[in-house]
């Protein structure tokens, strides 16, 4: 190693340390935060909120207009933490103007409420004036909330529910670069709709300048982001007008009111099924039909879909979401064997005439015609396809494609570990994985052959192609690292195997 590598290499590994240390700290304040908000958690609450709570959700409710003002998720902390506080989808920043929150009742009413009754797993609320009585309290199924608006005598209006929010991103989720804010910050939000004319449909907040109307029997409304969300879940029993609306007083609105089955507009009441949880395909597919569409799969979702599905499958028996990553990157290498082993053997026939391509374009360096016709029949003979490497490799391309976004919104992988990884949704916090990643990428560049004649300027390019991927991996959730260098590393092998097989190996360096 020559004095410039020496110091190029210092500077590396100088700059690295000075990062971890600075991402260290900020991840200990993080966590710092959240303990000190739990500890005062309690003295948050009196007669203006209620608290009730299960074994997976914490509701607070305002008591006065019956609205569901914050949600925590007990099993799903904001920090990998003892003592840290839950994942919230409703509430408000303190540090912003934002507000997310969930109210129904009836329309053209105002209900003013007293606390009735209440007990640790729901709350009764009660308005004399209108004889209104809001009872909120969880329903058998894990995540669901039951809000029954009822009244004796009847209200001239119709039974609504909503979700209303600011602009702004999601609660709770980390946004800085080094705690995977790259990807969390690339994930859909917007508001969808799902009803028997279209299974979903979404409108992002700002391309919201009108109403939106949508009839249908059972379905649902949502307002999609990262890992969790909250839905209006509909029931077959009822026709839903599906509505979301512009922006009016800085809050948007999205939701629906029940249809009456008569000429009669008078309601006496309406049990809503309100889900406020994680995003995991299997659950979300039995709670409601499409409603596992919310999960943002990219472009080749028809792809990933069924590999979540098996990956799910794998897990059931390993319990290491790290380790289903690894095998199921194994399995993908095994089933494309043959289309990889084509693309190979023509990259080996390439590797094997490189000197003789490069002699060619020498000789021939004044008739560009005549080097042309040369290179052209020197691959014939030799079987060499300069595409013969491309095109296999673009069979693959949907399906790891495909892998990749299921990988990057799957909420599984949040604070899963893998040996000292203790959370594969965020970036290596040691810099192993894109330093492995590197290490691949450069022994790759050895095998593969270097196109002929390629100038010394494009040669140094290349030579540094590994380094530039690898700080960008440095931003990159740690399943997304693993599941590229368990990728390269196979093909390494498999390519390192072919062409030894092959005897290329002895042909051009």
């Amino acid at each position: 190693m020559n004095i410039r590598s020496f110091y190029i290499v210092g500077i590396v590994l100088l700059s690295l340390g000075l990062l971890y240390e600075w991402s260290s700290e900020k991840r200990n304040a993080s966590i710092q935060k959240q303990l000190v908000l739990a500890a005062g958690q309690s003295g948050l609450f009196g007669d203006d909120l209620v608290l009730i709570e299960s074994e997976e959700l914490i509701v607070v409710v305002a008591t006065k207009t019956g609205a569901i003002v914050e949600t925590r998720l007990k099993k799903h902390p904001v920090e990998n933490v003892e003592g840290s506080l839950g994942f919230r989808v409703f509430g408000q920043s303190n540090e912003s103007a934002f507000n997310y929150y969930f109210k129904s009742g009836f329309t053209n009413t105002n209900p003013s409420y007293v606390l009735v009754e209440r007990g640790d797993d729901f709350v009764t609320l009660y308005d004399g004036v209108l004889d209104i009585t809001k009872t909120i309290s969880f329903l058998p199924s894990p995540y669901e909330v039951s809000v029954y608006d009822y009244s004796s005598k009847g209200i001239n209006g119709k039974s609504y529910a909503g979700l209303y929010r600011t602009e702004g991103r999601a609660l709770d989720l980390k946004r800085d670069a080094l705690s995977g804010g790259m990807m969390n910050n690339s994930s859909y939000e917007g508001v969808a709709i799902s009803t028997e004319s279209d299974p979903y449909e979404t409108y992002r907040l700002r391309s919201i300048d009108e109403p939106v109307g949508v009839l249908s029997r059972s379905g649902w409304v949502a307002f999609i982001q990262k890992y969790f969300f909250a839905a209006l879940l509909g029931s077959d029993e009822y026709i839903y007008n599906y509505y979301v609306l512009p922006k009016e007083s800085g809050l948007y609105r999205m939701g629906y009111t029940v249809e009456g089955s008569s000429t009669s507009n008078v309601a006496f009441g309406h049990e809503h099924r309100l889900f406020v949880g994680p995003k995991v395909r299997k659950d979300l597919m039995q709670r409601a039909e499409n409603l596992e569409l919310s999960i943002d799969m990219g472009w080749f979702w028809f792809l990933a879909q069924p590999m979540v599905s098996f990956m799910a499958f794998l897990n059931s028996y390993l319990n290491s979401w790290g380790l289903t990553i690894i095998i199921f990157t194994v399995i993908i290498k095994l089933v494309f064997w043959p289309v990889t082993a084509k693309s190979f053997r023509s990259m080996a026939a390439l590797r094997k005439i490189t000197p003789e391509l490069n002699e060619i374009k020498e000789r021939y360096k004044d008739d560009r015609q005549k080097q042309g016709t040369e290179t052209m029949k020197l691959m014939r003979q030799n079987g060499a396809n300069p595409l013969g490497g491309c095109l296999p490799l673009l069979i693959q391309m949907p399906f790891f494609i495909g892998f990749f976004f299921a990988l990057r919104e799957m909420v599984e992988l949040r604070h899963s570990s893998l040996g000292f990884w203790s959370d594969l949704s965020a970036p290596d916090p040691y810099f192993v994985l894109p330093a492995l990643f590197c290490l691949t990428m450069v022994l790759t560049q050895k095998l593969n052959p270097q196109p002929a004649g390629m100038d010394q300027t494009q040669a140094q390019v290349m030579k540094y192609m590994p380094v530039m991927f690898s700080v960008l991996f440095i931003l990159f959730p740690a399943a997304l690292c693993l599941y590229t260098v368990v990728n390269s590393a196979i093909q390494l092998a498999q390519q390192s195997y072919l062409y030894k097989k092959l005897g290329a190996l002895e042909g051009a360096k």
